[in-house]
């Protein structure tokens, strides 16, 4: 009789575009995206696996909610990845939905679609966009904190509905702050992100179980990039190619450490019968 094969691990990547954005976009196909990254790390160490990343550019964390049930109580995955809380950083007023149309890529080769995003939509952008600078410069760094908090009440509420489904592993990231050319547009964001990672920290200490982490990318930046944001983020916000590689092989580590614990992925359940 052959010996039981090992069971593969399943991991549910979440996020807005700083799980599926490389900086930039359009290079080599060996560029992956740290979800890519992790599959390939765990393969690599022998431990089989199916990675499924599940994302949108601009998502809100409140989103979670919405298809919990058919990503998690369907499929059971053994490990749930979440990089939230970005998006809800960057505007002070300015809403999802119009910096999704400003900036979305399915608009048509069309003369009058040409017409209206170059002469109407982009310049309403870039004067909304002043204006929220020009605001975000005077007001204390503080003044969204209630929006912060909610995005860490979203993702302790699903982390606790989550662990309904065999007590996954569940992973938060650390937000890194925009890059220095940015900072002008976005005067209080990088405050904002402190505060958030205050919010996301609190999150994984209330849970207080070694399956629920905070992966702290700032070590990696300082560890590969000399602490320069700048460099690990090109375009100001997205990981570049090498910071996603690193993320994905230190996320592999903390996973095949909280693997190699439970029985169910070091041998086949056959053997129990």
């Amino acid at each position: 009789m052959s010996a039981p094969l090992q069971s593969p691990l399943r991991v549910l990547v979440k996020g807005a575009s700083t799980v599926n954005w490389i900086s930039w976009m359009g290079g080599p196909r060996s560029d992956f995206t740290f979800p890519r990254v992790l599959e390939a790390q765990l393969a690599a160490d022998g431990w089989p696996s199916e990675v499924r990343a599940i994302t949108m550019a601009s998502e809100k964390t409140s989103t979670i909610h919405r298809t919990w049930q058919s990503e998690v109580v369907s499929w059971s995955p053994d490990v749930i990845v979440l990089v939230y809380g970005h998006f809800e950083t960057i505007h002070l007023f300015l809403p999802r939905w119009l910096e999704r149309h400003a900036r979305s890529m399915r608009s048509k080769p069309r003369r009058l679609s040409r017409f209206y995003r170059t002469r109407v939509l982009n310049p309403l952008w870039l004067a909304l966009a002043h204006l929220q600078a020009a605001l975000d410069a005077r007001l204390p760094s503080g003044s969204r904190r209630n929006r912060l908090k909610r995005v860490a009440a979203d993702l302790e509420t699903y982390i606790n509905r989550v662990q309904q489904v065999g007590s996954p592993m569940v992973v938060l990231f650390e937000l890194l702050p925009p890059a220095t050319k940015f900072r002008a547009w976005f005067p209080g964001m990088a405050a904002r992100i402190e505060l958030m990672n205050q919010e996301l920290a609190g999150v994984v200490a209330r849970q207080d179980k070694p399956r629920v982490r905070l992966l702290r990318v700032s070590e990696l930046v300082d560890k590969h990039f000399d602490g320069n944001v700048d460099v690990a983020t090109g375009d100001g916000f997205h990981y570049v190619p090498g910071l996603h590689r690193e993320v994905g092989i230190a996320l592999a580590k903390e996973v095949e450490e909280w693997a190699a614990t439970q029985p169910h992925l070091t041998r086949s359940h056959t053997t129990d019968r």
